[in-house]
């Protein structure tokens, strides 16, 4: 691009950012104050009676008694224990829940490393308090000290300050944001940083915000912006079968240009048709307010990788307004406040009643440092005081000066601000509850005061569903290499899954890949309850109730084995790395799990293998034994048969020899047995 392209483009870009932080000025400012007032000191009292008559000047009293931070602080407390995540499933008939269960525990592994936790807190935080949080997703080297991988992952990052650092295309209105053209991020730096990050480059910032506090302006800060641009080609895409796995693969135009002979040599893609499609890209551009600083690059996924996230949020006019928790209460806190810093100037101009005396009653110097210190005497003396005739006249004080009383307007304000907040907010849980509420009403009070924030929630809600999507897109570009990546279940355990894994199909005997999730669609889904360890202490408590209830049923035995490995699976604590490992075991050898690592899945092979029982290896022996003898014995049957046939053999030869015929061989024999057996029943 020359050099007067890309000064147009750098003048664009300054006046597409200027423009959209002029419609949202006033908004930008709302949120700086909301956010100035629960958290900088003294920020309750700026903006407050402004004007030539209505200052409220800085030498009066001015408390601050926090009625709104409690309503934020609870609803952050609720999120930490109830943080929506993100589900996909299969968003077509082509791609399996065991691809979505891939994708599933990359995102949350991802989403762990990735400072995922950090980022969306601070959004919510800023959500809560002002209406408008924001953070963004970046692709990182797995390793940026390995020059060999070139494995990429996903982070978060928080953006600080969202209202007034992120400007989106005032053209978008969904509160996703998915129809906005481009989106503008300012980042801060002092001209130190600046220089440092770049030194031959001016510091001109490329837009600066308006801000209520004063703390940025003897800093003299520099912003530059980064812009993300969503780009529309039209494109070529080549279309296959592949007849192993039975799904679709598409190639873009440059892909299939490198990998084409390869496709023409596979007898199993098929090529199926070429075709026209309109591609959308995110393109990158840094800039300050002189120069671009980091040129036009495209940035992996389809989608601007920043998600808002909005408290509540309405368009009136054509402009997008916003607000959170602080704004509707800080009127009624102020006033309360006001209130209360009279309250307090009056008892302290005003601590007691002071008498008024006549100049002749308080002459004498000792009665003077009497009444001036007059705090632990047991009583106070004055002057006499003469008439014309030198008599004494015993008068006391003239009058006193008395704190004013407090008036009836003062005194209705200070039950009505405190009532209204808590309406408003719910109040803290002690104050609502009472002792003798059944469990019933408390659980319908509960839901009442969760109603006020219920807008909130599904806002956050619809933001991270959001961010499952873009996650998706970036995914389907990051994750396409064939390498061993890290997985978190649902039960938060941890594994490791190889991409684009060769196995044997066992039906049909061919290599199939598995876990390829390019071509794959899926749809995100928000998954709200406690996520991870809040959800192991939720299931250790039902397990516990779970058991309780078992013990006393003796046909439940079956079920006990199962619990208590699921139990002490979801126990955490110091020490029991041992304990849980050899429950992992367990639970592997019975089924309950799915192994994750090659060991785990080696060690459940073997476990499925049937075991040898010792009995039935006597029985063996016992047989082979059994046979043993019986070829001995057959050995000694065959010897007397051969004997019998040689002395057979040898009787037929005597009678050739002698003449004597077989019929009278066989009567001699006859008759010897019959003697023998005569002989044997004598004995008896």
């Amino acid at each position: 691009m020359n050099h007067e392209a890309t000064k147009d483009k750098l003048e664009e870009f300054k006046a597409d950012v200027s423009r959209d932080g002029e419609i949202g000025e006033e908004q930008r400012l709302a949120a700086n104050e909301d956010m100035r007032f629960i958290n900088v000191p003294g920020g309750m009292w700026e903006g407050f009676m402004d004007g030539p008559n209505g200052k409220y000047t800085s030498d009066r009293v001015k408390l601050e008694l926090d009625l709104v931070s409690n309503s934020v602080n609870r609803f952050l407390g609720e999120w930490n224990l109830n943080r929506t995540g993100v589900e996909y499933k299969p968003d077509d008939s082509k791609t399996t829940s065991d691809e979505a269960d891939l994708l599933n525990g990359i995102y949350r592994f991802a989403f762990r490393k990735g400072s995922g936790k950090l980022a969306t807190d601070n959004a919510v935080d800023e959500a809560a308090t002002c209406g408008f949080g924001a953070f963004k997703m970046a692709t990182v080297f797995e390793d940026s000290e390995d020059p060999e991988n070139d494995n990429m992952d996903i982070e978060w990052r928080p953006i600080y300050n969202a209202y007034s650092t992120v400007f989106w295309d005032q053209s978008a209105q969904r509160i996703d944001k998915r129809d906005a053209r481009y989106c503008t991020v300012l980042a801060r730096f002092t001209k130190e940083s600046f220089s440092a990050r770049y030194p031959d480059s001016k510091p001109v910032s490329a837009y600066t915000p308006n801000e209520v506090g004063t703390y940025g302006d003897s800093r003299d800060d520099i912003f530059i912006a980064t812009r993300y641009e969503v780009i529309k080609k039209n494109a070529d895409m080549f279309v296959y079968n592949n007849l192993q796995t039975g799904k679709i693969e598409v190639f873009s135009k440059e892909d299939h240009e490198d990998v084409k002979d390869d496709l023409r040599r596979d007898e199993f893609r098929q090529f199926v048709r070429k075709r026209k499609i309109v591609k959308q890209i995110v393109e990158k551009t840094v800039f300050s307010g002189d120069e671009i600083l980091e040129p036009t690059r495209r940035i992996a996924g389809k989608w601007i990788p920043i998600i808002s996230i909005y408290g509540r949020r309405s368009y009136v006019d054509g402009v997008e307004f916003y607000r959170g928790l602080v704004r509707p209460l800080k009127d009624a806190a102020r006033l309360f406040n006001m209130q209360t810093s009279k309250l307090a100037e009056m008892s302290a101009e005003f601590s007691q009643e002071v008498p008024i005396f006549n100049p002749e009653q308080v002459v004498n110097p000792n009665i003077k440092r009497m009444w001036e210190d007059k705090v632990n005497l047991p009583y106070l003396l004055i002057d006499p005081v003469m008439d014309h005739d030198g008599n004494v006249i015993q008068a006391g004080p003239s009058g006193y000066s008395r704190p004013g009383a407090l008036d009836p307007a003062t005194t209705a304000l200070l039950g009505i601000v405190p009532q209204f907040i808590q309406d408003v907010t719910g109040g803290p849980p002690q104050e609502s509850y009472s002792k003798d509420m059944s469990g019933k009403a408390i659980n319908a009070l509960i839901k009442r005061e969760n109603m006020n924030t219920q807008v909130i929630n599904d806002n956050i809600a619809n933001s991270m569903v959001w961010n499952g999507t873009v996650f998706q897109a970036m995914a389907l570009e990051v994750y396409t290499n064939m390498r061993k990546v890290r997985v978190i279940g649902k039960d938060s355990s941890e594994g490791e899954s190889q991409l684009l894994e060769q196995v044997v199909d066992e039906e049909t005997g061919r290599i199939v890949e598995v876990n390829n999730l390019s071509n794959s669609k899926f749809q995100a889904y928000a998954d709200a309850g406690p996520q991870y360890e809040t959800r192991s202490e939720q299931t250790v408590e039902d397990l516990k109730g779970m058991l309780t209830t078992l013990s006393a049923m003796p046909a439940a035995e079956q079920y006990l084995p199962s619990l208590l490995a699921v139990l002490f699976d979801n126990i955490t604590g110091v020490g029991l790395d041992p304990i849980k490992d050899f429950n992992r075991n367990v639970m592997l050898t019975q089924g309950l799990v799915e192994p994750q690592t090659p060991e785990e899945k080696s060690m459940v092979e073997a476990a499925s293998q049937p075991k040898e029982d010792p009995n039935a290896k006597l029985l063996e022996a016992a047989a082979i034994q059994q046979e043993s003898e019986a070829r001995n014995l057959d050995a000694s049957a065959v010897q007397k048969t051969a004997d019998a046939n040689k002395k057979v053999a040898e009787t037929e030869k005597i009678r050739i020899e002698t003449g004597i015929s077989q019929v009278e061989v066989l009567n001699r024999r006859s008759n010897d047995i019959a003697k023998q057996a005569q002989g044997g029943l004598g004995d008896l």
